[in-house]
């Protein structure tokens, strides 16, 4: 493709540093220890390739899924749905999963995510009326109401992502019938 570069891999780190691309794997992994110089010179080598760990690649590898999650938000800059966003996002990160979002739209977001594969879907739900979405994945609403403070719909947001994954670890429990779990926050 004209004009794009390629992408950095972990050969060219190694080729940088003098290091064999599996030592490289394993220390970026934690699983090998190195010299602090050694280190430095593989986030120098990192930083001059512009090199970036492909999760997905690495959970393929290792036999594991990259969980993924959707959110539906009414509007972007509405700010009960950023404070849930916000916080849906730390709890993705913390367990290594992708966050997906999407607004709600005709036809609907929750079907939009669901068409895309997402393991689990929380839903910004302003108006605390979770309507009863017939899909095959999990689906928590989380919603603040009028006056909610963007603290508390952290906190909120923090326990319905989390209780989102639980309800995704535990899927082939939870799933019967037409649907699956679905639950308000």
């Amino acid at each position: 493709m004209a004009g794009q570069s390629r992408k950095a891999t972990l050969q060219d780190i190694a080729d940088i540093v003098g290091m064999s691309r599996m030592s490289i794997s394993r220390i970026l992994n934690g699983k090998q220890q190195t010299s602090p110089e050694m280190d430095e010179r593989i986030r120098e080598a990192i930083v001059e390739t512009g090199y970036r760990m492909n999760r997905a690649a690495s959970a393929l590898r290792q036999g594991r899924a990259l969980p993924t999650v959707g959110l539906v938000v009414e509007r972007f800059t509405d700010t009960s749905c950023s404070a849930i966003a916000e916080a849906a996002a730390d709890v993705a990160d913390e367990r290594g999963a992708v966050l997906v979002v999407v607004r709600e739209r005709p036809g609907g977001g929750v079907e939009a995510l669901v068409s895309r594969n997402v393991d689990g879907v929380l839903v910004c739900d302003r108006d605390e009326t979770a309507k009863a979405w017939n899909v095959d994945r999990p689906v928590v609403a989380v919603g603040g109401g009028a006056g909610a403070l963007p603290q508390e719909l952290g906190v909120a947001a923090r326990a319905a992502t989390a209780h989102l994954f639980e309800l995704i670890n535990g899927a082939a429990a939870e799933i019967s019938g037409e649907g699956a779990a679905r639950d308000t926050v």
